[in-house]
């Protein structure tokens, strides 16, 4: 009776064994590896993965096509490798290897150069991403290139080759003929201006912000002047887990511009980076001021609803981020340094498609004051349409602001000063932190810390706002009647109606 008893019980544990999942021994990554899913894959994430294989889908791969992912774990099994996956932050599942593009270089195919002998095109700025054979974003600085600079000094073709492993692609970089294009005067009157005392570095928070990024639970509302600024809506202050080089999302923001219902901001690791990430969110997809910002820990079915709206750029070349602005089809951002300032150096304009955030075309520009001597480097611009921006630049030494207005015709950049303001606005000479212009009223806004101010296309200033926040806007910018305003040390977007 024994030995049936103990027949029995080795019969029950086998019983058990057979039943339950046996779940298979993963490689741990660290950090987490970046990867991007293939647009056109049918794989989908699964919940489980045992010796059996994956089990309980939870969503199709190709649906976070233009999300962060991560890795953080590989497991083989049956002869398929598949990867634990984060999404936008949020904890997923297991996907097979196959779902990511591998052995993949993406660079920008239409690249002109304004000729100018002071400046090179370094050609890794081309690159969108590139991939390994596991999928695995690389960093641009390991991909390897024909040529590292390109010279814009003489009128040429050049033909560039990337490669990492078996992946190539390749480009050709074209420099313009024209060795006057952006060269003219500034001549215009400086109007009378304005002067205002600020701090040099941020105060404040949004409230929680200090508190491992708890969410905010109230809105607020900024007045001054002829302004009055109200909470839009909170975004998530990451959007990634681990410290990983090309997948931290986050938690600076830089620049912003809004069109057609969405919002586009230059999200940074740290404000000394020129690579990061652009992050879009649909206006109609996100159901309250609060949501968002919890984005990385919602219940999967309300992640899944929400971040399927939500789109991220791969780890593409952007500046400073505060060049900004956007139209129809595409995001311009002036990809510029942002600690030069009297440079005779060209800037780079990335075109950047709305559809896949990837960089579809690069131009470069300048704009001389008669010479090399007195180049006009700018900072922060905003896009009117696809040919033309509008640029603010500071000229500390003869404390002056000058308004840029310059129009592409082909391929070729012509600029053209529209006004100037006498002063500094800041007395302890504190950046501009963001540019928009009302096409309706052909008025300027410019940002300050936590100032704005509103002036004709003269210079002329016509209002000025103190908001006492304590935080630094990032980024403004205006589509149809509103104008909106982010701010940092936790995103955060304002809006108003335009008075």
């Amino acid at each position: 009776m024994k030995r049936v008893k103990v027949y029995l019980g080795l019969a029950c544990l086998m019983t058990l064994l057979c039943l339950k999942p046996q779940v298979v021994g993963a490689r741990e990554l660290n950090p987490f590896q970046t990867k991007m899913i293939n647009p056109h894959t049918s794989y989908r994430i699964y919940q489980n993965l045992t010796r059996k294989g994956p089990s309980r889908s939870l969503c199709l791969a190709n649906t976070f096509k233009h999300g962060n992912v991560q890795a953080s774990a590989v497991r083989k099994v049956r002869g398929n490798k598949y990867c634990y996956v984060w999404l936008d932050g949020h904890r997923g599942g297991w996907v097979n290897q196959r779902a990511f593009l591998r052995r993949k270089i993406a660079v920008v195919h239409q690249i002109s150069l304004v000729k100018n002998s002071h400046y090179s095109f370094p050609t890794r700025d081309a690159i969108n991403y590139a991939t390994d054979a596991a999928g695995t974003v690389i960093e641009p600085s390991k991909v390897k290139v024909s040529r590292a600079e390109v010279s814009s000094s003489k009128k040429e073709s050049y033909r560039v080759s990337y490669s990492y492993g078996k992946a190539h692609a390749q480009t050709v970089v074209q420099v313009r003929a024209n060795a006057r294009e952006g060269i003219v005067k500034a001549t215009k009157k400086p109007q009378a201006g304005d002067s205002a005392r600020s701090w040099f570095k941020h105060y404040k928070t949004s409230g929680n912000w200090g508190r491992s990024f708890a969410p905010e639970t109230k809105p607020h509302v900024l007045k001054s002047g002829h302004f009055r600024l109200k909470t839009y809506f909170y975004q998530p202050a990451t959007l990634c887990q681990s410290d990983s080089v090309t997948g931290t999302v986050g938690p600076v923001p830089e620049g912003l511009t809004v069109s057609n219902g969405s919002m586009y901001a230059t999200m940074y690791h740290s404000p000394h980076d020129t690579r990061a990430h652009i992050v879009s969110y649909q206006f109609n997809h996100v159901p309250n001021r609060y949501v968002m910002q919890k984005l990385s820990w919602l219940p999967w079915s309300q992640f899944l609803r929400l971040a399927s709206h939500v789109k991220i750029s791969p780890y593409i070349k952007l500046g400073h981020g505060q060049a900004i602005g956007s139209t129809r089809k595409y995001i311009y951002v002036i990809a510029n340094n942002h600690l030069l300032r009297k440079s005779s150096q060209s800037e780079e304009i990335m075109q950047i498609s709305k559809n896949n955030l990837q960089i579809k075309q690069i131009w470069t520009f300048k704009v001389w004051n008669h010479s090399a001597r007195t180049g006009r480097y700018f900072h922060n611009a905003t896009f009117v349409n696809d040919h033309q921006f509008i640029a603010v630049y500071h000229d500390a030494t003869d404390h002056r602001f000058e308004y840029w207005e310059v129009t592409r015709q082909g391929n070729s950049w012509y600029p053209k000063e529209i006004g100037a303001t006498r002063g500094d606005f800041m007395r302890n000479d504190s950046p501009v932190q963001g540019i928009t212009y009302d096409k309706h009223k052909k008025q300027i806004y410019l940002a300050f810390n936590d100032y704005l101010f509103k002036l004709k296309r003269s210079g002329k200033v016509l209002a000025r706002g103190h908001f006492h926040t304590g935080r630094e806007f990032e980024g403004i910018s205006i589509n149809g009647r509103h104008l909106y305003a982010e701010l940092a040390q936790r995103p955060e977007l304002l809006r108003q109606r335009i008075r």
